[in-house]
C-alpha cells in the first residue's frame, strides 16, 4: 500500500503535534530514549552525535546527559521548535536519508523511533553510517511487533466516536512501514543492507508512574491523533478525554514498551 506524498504528510502531521507531544508522549519517549542511549557500545562523552528524527528532543537530552554534543535533525520544524528544557543545542530541518553533513563528519548517530517512519529504513541507517567517522556508535530503536497497551485502543475508540478517522499516511505506516524494523531479525537485515555490522535485541522498557490520565494524554498527543484533537472545542475535548478514561478503566496495566534496539560501531 502506498500514498502519494507520504513523507510530506508525515511531516505535516508532526508539525501540528509538537506542543501536544510535549504535554503527553514526551514523558514516555524520554524514558525510551534513556534506555536506548544507555546501550551505546562505546562511551558518548565528548562526541558530536546526530539525533536523527529528533522530535522534541528526548534522545538529545539523553545524549547531552551522557556528555555528547548533539546536532538534532528532523524534517518537522514544528517538532524541533519545542524544547521543554532548552537543552537541544543545534538543530537543523533535514531529511535523515539526505543529511547535510560531509562523510565522516560526526562521532555517532542515534535514531530513536524515527527510522520506523521510513519506507526504506536501510537508507536511513546507511546515511547515518556515511556521516559517522570510523569507530562511531550508531543506535536505533523501533517498536516491536508485540508492543501493545489498552490505552491505545481506548483513545482511538474515543476519538473515533468523535469523528476521527486514520489519515492515509497513518494507515500506510501502521499496515506496512513499521513492520520492517519490528523484530530483531528485520532490524538486523536492514542494518546489513546499510553496511552495518550490528547487534539487535528485543527489549522491554518499563515506564513507571503513569496514572490513567497520563496514559490517555500519551495517546492523545501522538501525531496520528493530535491534529484532530486540536480541532475540537474545549467541551468536546473534555468529553473525548473522559470517554477514553472510562474505556481504559481506573486500574490499567503498567506501561511496558516492547522495542527492538540496534547497536553498531562504524
Amino acid at each position: 500500500m502506498a500514498v502519494t506524498g507520504f513523507a510530506s504528510q508525515v511531516t505535516d502531521a508532526y508539525d501540528a503535534t509538537g506542543d501536544a507531544w510535549a504535554a503527553g508522549p514526551a514523558r514516555v519517549y524520554d524514558r525510551l530514549a534513556d534506555a536506548l542511549v544507555a546501550r551505546s557500545p562505546v562511551p558518548l562523552a565528548g562526541r558530536t552525535v546526530l539525533d536523527l528524527g529528533a522530535g522534541t528532543g528526548a534522545a538529545g537530552r539523553a545524549l547531552g546527559a551522557a556528555g555528547a554534543t548533539v546536532l538534532a535533525v528532523d524534517r518537522s520544524a514544528g517538532m524541533l521548535g519545542v524544547d521543554r528544557n532548552a537543552t537541544r543545542g543545534r538543530a537543523v530541518v533535514a531529511d535523515a536519508t539526505a543529511l547535510p553533513v560531509a562523510d565522516g563528519a560526526v562521532d555517532g548517530a542515534v535514531a530513536a523511533f524515527s527510522f520506523n517512519h521510513l519506507p526504506d529504513p536501510a537508507r536511513g541507517l546507511a546515511e547515518a553510517r556515511r556521516a559517522c567517522r570510523p569507530g562511531s556508535p550508531v543506535l536505533a530503536a523501533a517498536y516491536a511487533d508485540d508492543d501493545t497497551h489498552p490505552a491505545k485502543d481506548a483513545v482511538e475508540r474515543a476519538i473515533a466516536e468523535a469523528g476521527w478517522r486514520p489519515a492515509p499516511w497513518y494507515r500506510v505506516l501502521r499496515d506496512g512501514v513499521v513492520a520492517q524494523l519490528a523484530t530483531p531479525a528485520r532490524m538486523a537485515e536492514a542494518a546489513g543492507r546499510a553496511g552495518l555490522a550490528a547487534t539487535t535485541a528485543r527489549v522491554a522498557v518499563p515506564v513507571p508512574g503513569l496514572a490513567p490520565a497520563d496514559l490517555v494524554a500519551w495517546r492523545l498527543g501522538m501525531a496520528q491523533v493530535a491534529p484532530f484533537v486540536a480541532t475540537l472545542g474545549p467541551a468536546e475535548r473534555a468529553r473525548v478525554t473522559a470517554r477514553a478514561l472510562a474505556l481504559l478503566g481506573s486500574d490499567p496495566p503498567p506501561l511496558v514498551r516492547s522495542v527492538v534496539v540496534l547497536a553498531a560501531v562504524t
